[in-house]
């Protein structure tokens, strides 16, 4: 997890020959006639010139490709994190001293360990180099990669004091480098880049970042957990679906749930882990905490509605058993007459007793878990499964078994007297195309499984609901 916090307006002398120049905001973003506002690096500038948090020169221009000093950079960037810049602590710098141009912007980095000079010098007139630059932003934002993060930059030497603080700007997306192998650590950072670089790290105030090697997988994604997506509280990137790392962006104060899901190359095996994501307001910048729970303390139970589940009557009374005959407890399942829905408030198979008085029907549950939902199916238990023509959109006269690139499981399909009746030879999923007289056409989707040592038939229209 990263944590950010919020950019402020950071300027150097005008006594400086590269100096950022104090001017209006309006100003500066109206007249930077050097500055291209299409690309990157052109929108960074101009947004950060219209907050105040820099400008350009007394020429109304903004020089982006000239280089900056290192207490050009520590005015900035004590600026940005916030620092008391006044009750600073003496970092004993050679170079360096109280009453110095940025003495208290480079003594806050130095009192947070954001910086430590070299040889007891600061060199605050040298220009900034990016690995410089780079342990600067990662150790000012927080920035940290996971362990196996690969460099592709052949010019960074392994075990190099710059090298951890270049790969959580790579791993973050902070820095794409000069080309695609390498940094250029010792080039000078030019005013535009350190402009992108300051937004891209600000873009990432407050995010929460999940890695697949966290939990041993090559490939992750994301999806929304509970009855009621926290859609409006977080998001993340469409892009970022099966992936090595997610980025959740806070929306508004609130707390959602999230599942990543994730998978490795040599197995077919899928890995959930359960998430509730906080958003708070924090110093007036809304900020992600993911905690990872366990599923089952936080699942919320999804009541199958019975008026959709094709009962030939409306139940005033159930009963559910478990696959052994006993009892379930009462106070783990519960019927509600006037809405005619049913909550089973335990995974598993059941056998549920549905009666009014003068009927009675058994039909079995299927109980289970999913994205922090527990939701109930309805299955038919029959060794021949019949359906009439009140259940099938119209009377068929054909039927035939479709594949639709898998493969069907064995069933026997026939129609009799405008029925379809239905004998499984395998558990599994069925597709069912049906034709009529006047060339109707539709597919039945049958799920069947065995239940209690019966088998159990789950029938449906809607291909989603498989």
């Amino acid at each position: 997890m990263q944590s950010q916090r919020l950019f402020q307006l950071a300027m150097a002398s005008a006594l400086v020959t590269n100096a950022i120049i104090i001017a209006p905001p309006a100003h500066a973003a109206s007249f930077f006639p050097d500055v291209n506002p299409t690309n990157e690096e052109g929108k960074a500038i101009i947004q950060l010139a219209e907050r105040g948090i820099i400008s350009g020169y007394m020429d109304g221009t903004f020089k982006p490709a000239n280089p900056i000093t290192r207490t050009q950079a520590a005015k900035i960037l004590a600026g940005i994190l916030k620092l008391d810049t006044v009750h600073v602590k003496n970092p004993q710098f050679k170079d360096i001293k109280p009453g110095d141009e940025n003495y208290g912007a480079i003594a806050a980095l130095a009192n947070a360990g954001i910086i430590n000079g070299a040889n007891g010098y600061y060199y605050p007139t040298q220009h900034i180099t990016r690995e410089q630059m780079s342990k600067m932003i990662a150790k000012g934002f927080g920035l940290t990669s996971t362990s196996n993060t690969q460099l592709p930059f052949t010019d960074v030497k392994k075990g190099n004091e710059f090298e951890p603080h270049i790969k959580a700007l790579f791993a973050n997306g902070i820095t794409k480098g000069t080309s695609e192998t390498t940094f250029g650590p010792k080039s000078n950072v030019k005013r535009s880049q350190l402009a992108a670089f300051v937004v891209r790290a600000e873009k990432l105030q407050g995010n929460a970042t999940v890695y697949a090697n966290q939990f041993k997988q090559d490939y992750i994604f994301a999806s929304y957990g509970g009855l009621e997506p926290a859609e409006d509280i977080f998001t993340w990137h469409e892009e970022e679906d099966m992936t090595e790392s997610i980025t959740i962006t806070p929306i508004k104060e609130g707390t959602g749930k999230l599942v990543i899901t994730g998978f490795t190359d040599d197995s077919e095996d899928f890995t959930d882990i359960f998430y509730l994501v906080h958003v708070k307001n924090v110093n007036g910048k809304l900020k992600v905490t993911l905690e990872e729970v366990n599923e089952d303390d936080y699942i919320e139970n999804l009541p199958l509605d019975l008026s959709e589940s094709k009962l030939p009557f409306m139940p005033a009374e159930v009963t559910v058993q478990n696959t052994n005959g006993q009892p379930l407890a009462s106070n783990l399942y519960n019927f509600n007459q006037q809405d005619q829905t049913l909550s089973i408030l335990q995974n598993g198979q059941f056998i549920v007793t549905f009666s009014n008085g003068t009927q009675q029907q058994k039909m079995a549950a299927d109980v289970y878990s999913y994205d922090f939902v527990r939701s109930i199916d309805l299955y038919h238990l029959t060794d021949e499964l019949i359906l009439t023509t009140q259940e099938l959109p119209f009377e068929p006269t054909h039927v035939a078994l479709e594949s639709f690139g898998f493969e069907p499981v064995p069933v026997k399909a026939t129609i009799l007297n405008g029925q379809l009746h239905v004998t499984p030879k395998a558990e599994g999923l069925a597709i069912l195309h049906l034709t009529g007289k006047n060339d109707q056409t539709a597919y039945i989707y049958i799920e069947s499984k065995k239940i209690a040592g019966h088998w159990a038939f789950l029938v449906s229209e809607d291909e989603d609901e498989f």
